[in-house]
């Protein structure tokens, strides 16, 4: 009986440790979540250098974000913002960039958002989602990130930023 229950428990366990590194993520959760949030600041950086030089003044990336809850767990969620050289033109130069993503290995999909404005979806081959829009004041293109969801142990209590 004692060997069957011993069996059971490092089967369960095998099992269970390989459930938790199927997505390749660090087990440590800090390192997990600084590991997630570079790769969606990473994807934010490629997208927004898609935007030619010559049509945009500058380029911020918050340096933190947030832990979001998702369907299997948390995601890391942050924000670039890509300044236009001339706003009259910023749903032209949001067209472009999701051709130029598509071109780039964003899987893009146009909608709009709830106001009717165009709006850019682009998921890299990480999971990493963008949500991109004319910023509302249209001097700036606004990329939303979220990371793709991974797990947390139940016990851990994350920052409130990253």
């Amino acid at each position: 009986m004692m060997r069957i229950c011993l069996t059971i428990g490092i089967a369960l366990t095998i099992g269970l440790t390989g459930c938790a590194m199927n997505d390749n993520l660090p087990s440590n959760p800090d390192e997990r979540i600084l590991v997630v949030k570079k790769q969606a600041q990473d994807a934010e950086m490629k997208a927004a250098k898609l935007v030619p030089a010559d049509a945009r003044s500058g380029i911020e990336q918050i340096k933190q974000g947030t832990l979001l809850s998702c369907s299997s767990g948390k995601q890391w969620s942050g924000n670039t913002r890509i300044q236009l050289v001339d706003p009259k033109r910023g749903d032209t130069v949001l067209d472009d960039l999701g051709t130029e993503a598509a071109d780039h290995g964003f899987t893009v999909t146009r909608n709009t958002t709830a106001d009717g404005a165009p709006r850019l979806r682009m998921v890299d081959d990480q999971g990493t989602t963008l949500l991109v829009t004319v910023w509302v004041d249209r001097n700036s293109i606004d990329m939303d990130s979220f990371s793709e969801c991974f797990s947390l142990p139940e016990e851990f209590v994350p920052e409130r930023s990253y």
